[in-house]
């Protein structure tokens, strides 16, 4: 016999079933009277967003990562964007007298969806003072100009 499942609205665990949906079994809460029915984990596990990001740090592109993992090109770029939102905060601008500026791109399936990282280097230390994702135009130099104006 299957083991009913808690509720995910209220976590209670006084669920009766509720009849089935597309061959599936739905349950009802006694508690707060939500229906649901009991879904398989999606998504990819923690451990391969993470190889992907590395890969993508050693050179790999992100079309050659979506390859490996069977997923599309925007999924392995949403996967880098929110690492780096979580873990790398931007350095404040320090003291550099030189600063060097780079971009590289990458495009996402088609040569048409191109994503443009802005990069600002010191030259004394080879440290990366900011970095600004966006477009090959005038806004995205000029917010990642401000930045570095302080």
């Amino acid at each position: 016999m299957e083991a009913k499942p808690d509720c995910p609205k209220c976590h209670a665990s006084t669920v009766y079933r509720s009849g089935k949906i597309l061959g599936k079994q739905r349950y009802r809460c006694k508690n707060c009277g939500f229906q649901f029915t009991r879904t398989t984990p999606r998504g990819r596990p923690a451990s391969e967003k993470a190889l992907a990001v590395t890969l993508y740090t050693m050179g790999l592109s992100l079309s050659a990562i979506a390859r490996i993992f069977h997923v599309s090109p925007p999924a392995v770029l949403r996967w880098v964007r929110n690492f780096a939102e979580r873990v790398y905060e931007k350095p404040e601008p320090g003291e550099a007298i030189i600063i060097e500026l780079d971009e590289m791109w990458h495009f996402l399936k088609s040569k048409k969806n191109k994503l443009w990282i802005w990069k600002a280097y010191c030259r004394d230390t080879g440290q990366l003072i900011d970095w600004e994702c966006g477009g090959r135009d005038q806004a995205t130099l000029h917010r990642l100009m401000e930045r570095l104006k302080k």
